[in-house]
């Protein structure tokens, strides 16, 4: 019997929720073209429970974290705020962390139902943050992305947009700033190196970095690469293991030209020391920037990339066009899903933001 997947696909507009059972894909919205969930608002970031994944929590811009019990169906609004990620803790998934603009963090020990927010965070000196500022109005910051050591999750590490990274070794209690290395500190992921319990990796605005570790400083790790604006990253076990690199040319405000935002993805398998673009089935270049790489929870050799022509750093603007890509390869090949036909028209993604795969019953 065909695997069947759930793909939460979060937009300038909504949430497009898409069911596929081998490569028939249908939308959840229930209407002939893509309805989305929390129509015309922005989601900005996604991520469920591998355990249970029926359980999916949505970060809308301007409004709340929404959790589903029911893969989609029913969404309840669980946190108030302009919540710009959420994570769940790679041990115990009863734990979410979810960030906000302006900057603040907040952590939950019963799946959502209740939280604390971590004010320690706030307490790190003024020298820090005054970093954190953003652009464009109201020029406040926020958490982009929260990495939770896969081994020990008393240790965390906040990804700010901008801000620069801050690490806790003891659940948020206190932190300190590791940035030190990183010019300009927009800063969209960081990850810990698959050969080194020490060394980390962050994609930024301006470059790729990596640091053995963080508090003696960052340095670029770009071998191979022909972009330098970075976004996520993603590992694969194996032997050995790879790391993916979603990439694009010049700051998004650029994007607007015919070549759009050149976006590429990347691959290493020798621990980030080297890397080399993949994807035969995409593009040289892609319009469109590969904004998310999410895990398949199939298949420990597939990733799925979701790429949109949109300005991710922002929360308003035109919808754009996007697409969702799979490799079942670790990279070496790549084929469009989620296409609907109605007729004979094919019906286009819009530009997807945020993406997560959770399996299907």
């Amino acid at each position: 019997m065909a695997e069947a997947y759930r793909l939460y696909a979060g937009t300038q507009s909504g949430m497009i929720l898409l069911r596929g059972v081998g490569d028939i894909w249908t939308s959840m919205g229930g209407s002939r073209e893509f309805e989305p969930y929390f129509k015309d608002k922005v989601v900005d970031s996604v991520y469920g429970c591998k355990n249970s994944p029926e359980v999916v929590y949505a970060g809308v811009t301007h409004d709340g974290l929404y959790r589903t019990k029911d893969a989609g169906r029913n969404w309840d609004c669980v946190l108030k705020g302009d919540i710009r990620w959420v994570t769940v803790d790679p041990t115990d998934e009863r734990v979410i962390y979810a960030g906000t603009e302006p900057v603040h963090l907040y952590r939950s020990e019963d799946g959502g139902d209740t939280w604390q927010e971590l004010n320690s965070l706030l307490e790190l000196p003024q020298e820090v943050k005054y970093k954190w500022w953003f652009p464009y109005p109201p020029h406040q910051g926020h958490v982009r992305h929260i990495c939770i050591d896969p081994e020990n999750s008393r240790c965390l590490y906040i990804a700010l947009e901008h801000g620069g990274i801050v690490r806790s070794f003891d659940r948020g209690a206190t932190w300190q700033d590791v940035s030190d290395g990183i010019e300009y500190p927009d800063i969209h992921m960081i990850v810990r190196s698959p050969t080194s319990t020490t060394k980390y990796f962050t994609a930024t605005s301006r470059g790729f970095f990596q640091a053995d570790p963080p508090e003696k400083g960052w340095k670029r790790a770009e071998r191979g690469m022909e972009s330098d604006y970075f976004h996520d990253v993603i590992l694969l076990p194996g032997n050995p293991p790879a790391m993916f690199l979603a990439a694009g040319h010049g700051s998004p405000q650029y994007w607007d030209r015919p070549t759009g935002a050149e976006g590429r993805i990347y691959r290493s398998e020798d621990g980030g020391q080297t890397w080399r673009q993949v994807g035969v089935g995409l593009p040289v270049t892609h319009r469109g920037m590969c904004w998310q790489l999410a895990y398949n929870p199939y298949n420990a050799s597939s990733i799925f990339a979701a790429f949109g022509t949109v300005a991710r750093g922002h929360t308003a603007g035109p919808s754009g066009e996007g697409a969702i890509c799979v490799t079942y390869n670790r990279g070496d090949t790549w084929e469009e899903v989620g296409e609907q036909k109605r007729g004979t028209k094919f019906l286009k993604l819009p530009a997807i933001r945020v993406l997560w795969a959770a399996a299907d019953d």
